[in-house]
């Protein structure tokens, strides 16, 4: 993908997201009363208690987490905390005066359970083009970029607190019908960011063939580590090769192994996540070379290909 078409895919990503959790806003969960998470949950708890205006309360809380999103996470993550800023309250008060999108559902729960998908899927694919919707997601974002915290969890955390300063201004069924919303969208969430990321992690004892196998695997184009290693019985030496490959390849894998050594012994790992050479980033490897001492790194061939 050229890098015209990644920015404008994020683009796409970045108004849809905004778009469909404005939606799960407006459409679901203010019709029905729920308590209201995010920067308007707190705009709407220092109006009750402090008198103070719900607008300027959400532009002064988004105008300082936009200072330290810039300052943590450098510019082009603060531009699109300024995107998020915007977007969101567009298409809120968009959805809003559209009279045909309000109580979709007649249920509160049904609607409840909509929000929460809808809220989900929408940050979700915002927080994966490396955006923020703006508001109280920003510092889950940096606890997960600085620290490796789970975005969903801290989200939740922070989601629960502003819930519980709106008990007074909320009725029962609002309240609960809010909890179970956001524990909704948490999943959501956490499914979405790491949808399409993980495979599988191989591990691959082959007493006679290890080598063998390891280039038909390179040949394939996968990448190997191999370890060395002792059989407990025998108390043989022999070597193991290590391979992390997407979900859909592991059949060939498979095939490809078994075809060299029947009697191999395979063993196979979910992986939630991948990240690197292959999978989040491109170092330009050549193709395969049976030559051992002709190979060279991807990270090398792109530093001598700069050279020249």
């Amino acid at each position: 993908m050229s890098k015209t078409m990644k920015t404008v895919t994020d683009l796409v990503q970045l108004v849809l997201g905004n778009a469909m959790s404005a939606c799960a806003m407006a459409c679901f969960a203010l019709p029905y009363d729920m308590v209201v998470a995010g920067v308007t949950g707190v705009g709407r708890s220092a109006n009750h208690f402090f008198g103070f205006g719900v607008t300027p309360t959400v532009y002064a809380i988004n105008i300082g987490l936009f200072v330290i999103g810039w300052i943590l996470l450098g510019k082009k993550f603060a531009a699109t905390i300024v995107a998020g800023t915007f977007l969101f309250p567009f298409f809120l008060g968009l959805f809003q005066n559209i009279d045909a999108l309000q109580h979709l559902v007649d249920d509160p729960l049904m609607a409840a359970i909509c929000a929460g998908i809808m809220d989900g899927v929408g940050i979700g694919m915002v927080i994966r083009m490396g955006g923020s919707t703006g508001g109280v997601d920003v510092p889950p974002i940096i606890l997960n970029r600085k620290f490796g915290w789970k975005v969903a969890p801290v989200m939740s955390a922070l989601d629960v607190c502003i819930f519980i300063i709106q008990i007074p201004m909320t009725n029962t069924n609002g309240i609960i019908l809010g909890i179970f919303y956001t524990l909704i969208y948490s999943v959501v969430l956490n499914y979405i960011l790491v949808m399409n990321q993980g495979g599988v992690q191989t591990m691959i004892f082959s007493k006679e063939k290890s080598r063998s196998i390891n280039e038909k695997l390179l040949e394939l184009g996968y990448g190997t580590t191999i370890f060395p290693a002792k059989g407990g019985y025998i108390q043989e030496d022999f070597e193991v090769i290590s391979s992390v490959i997407s979900s859909r390849n592991l059949n060939r894998v498979k095939r490809a192994v078994l075809n060299i050594d029947p009697t191999a012994f395979i063993t196979i790992s979910n992986v939630s996540e991948i990240n690197g050479n292959g999978f989040t980033t491109m170092f330009g490897d050549e193709e395969y070379v049976p030559i051992v001492s002709q190979r060279r790194e991807g990270i090398k061939v792109i530093e001598d290909e700069g050279k020249n």
